[in-house]
């Protein structure tokens, strides 16, 4: 499955990449089309913005069984500070949706939720004249706010919330594109710790004391 993830990542990471070479082309001939058609790119010392996005989440390890992609959306602020004429750092901070669907039977868990509290600490880097095509990278510690599973074919979630780590760390890559209004960001994030904690043992599949990683691919609108 990972292997479907990594290329849905890079061709979404491609996107940019030839948004870069038209914006560069159109630039070459109109130098006053910058203006008009490119906003918020590097050449701003201080940057104060909104991002909302969705995210396609899922888990990795060998604790739970059949992982399916979750979808779910994400927001936070952010605010970005130029080091030199192509490199700024970008801290975050917001809410995000990561978890798993599962393609298990019946009597068996079918899905997880679990609610973020993300401070990720991004470098960007532009990689375009115009300065508005950047690669961006780092780490994120992020804060456990709710978990709940469910148990197919119930739509509520069980009584007893799954036992999980709260404090978990992700390492971040991705890219994001300036243009027209607003801007685009897809950021991969994989989570580098082992989140569980005993899960709930009398689950179906059973309980293995496994490891469980999160690992999500967001894509945003920067506002």
């Amino acid at each position: 499955m990972l292997k479907k993830w990594f290329v849905l990542i890079l061709l979404v990471f491609s996107i940019p990449v030839f948004a870069q070479t038209d914006s560069t082309s159109t630039n070459e001939e109109d130098d006053d089309d910058e203006g008009v058609l490119v906003k918020h790119n590097m050449n701003e010392q201080h940057k104060f913005g909104l991002k909302l996005g969705v995210g396609f989440c899922t888990v990795t390890g060998e604790e739970m069984s059949n992982p399916r992609p979750l979808v779910g959306i994400s927001g936070s602020v952010y605010y970005r500070y130029k080091l030199n004429e192509k490199l700024a750092i970008q801290p975050e901070a917001g809410i995000g949706l990561r978890g798993s669907n599962f393609n298990n039977n019946n009597g068996e868990y079918s899905k997880l939720r679990l609610y973020y509290f993300d401070m990720p600490m991004l470098m960007v880097y532009a990689i375009n004249e115009p300065k508005t095509t950047h690669i961006i990278g780092g780490l994120q510690y992020a804060r456990l706010l709710n978990a709940s599973i469910y148990v197919e074919p119930n739509s509520v979630a069980e009584g007893t919330p799954p036992a999980l780590i709260k404090n978990d760390w992700s390492l971040l890559a991705g890219v994001q594109f300036y243009g027209g209004i607003v801007g685009f960001q897809c950021l991969l994030k994989y989570g580098l710790v082992n989140i569980n904690n005993g899960l709930i043992p009398n689950l179906n599949p059973s309980f293995k004391n496994k490891d469980i990683h999160t690992f999500a691919l967001e894509c945003s609108l920067l506002f």
